[in-house]
């Protein structure tokens, strides 16, 4: 099998991993396969060479289109991740705000203290 076949279904099986519809329950298996599939992936780089025939000049352009596919998903996945990152952080401190509302004030209210002569 060739390096560029090799390639092509690593590529392939990656492309099945993004596509996977993510949930609580499975989003870091998901994520797990996908940074394993993407080690593969950059190991297998370095040993690709120039496409020799219309076979594999055929199968770079599948992993070109495949690429462009997966870098689009990748986005809407960890920007995805992002923004529930966001949110469980702005709900976190909400709810410390609710259990504790008087936090932000400063302890010094301005004190009058009256001598007398």
């Amino acid at each position: 099998m060739s390096s560029w076949s090799v390639f092509l279904q690593h590529t392939e099986e990656l492309s099945q991993q993004v596509h996977q519809r993510v949930t609580d329950d499975n989003r870091a298996r998901v994520i797990q396969n996908v940074q394993r599939l993407l080690a593969v992936r950059s190991e297998l780089l370095p040993e690709l060479s120039q496409p020799e025939d219309e076979e594999e000049k055929a199968r770079v352009e599948r992993v070109k289109s495949l690429d462009k596919d997966i870098q689009q998903m990748l986005d809407l996945l960890f920007g995805g991740l992002k923004r529930e990152m966001r949110n469980v952080k702005r709900q976190k401190s909400s709810n410390q705000k609710y259990t504790n509302p008087y936090q932000s004030l400063s302890a010094y209210d301005g004190m009058f203290m009256d001598r007398k002569k």
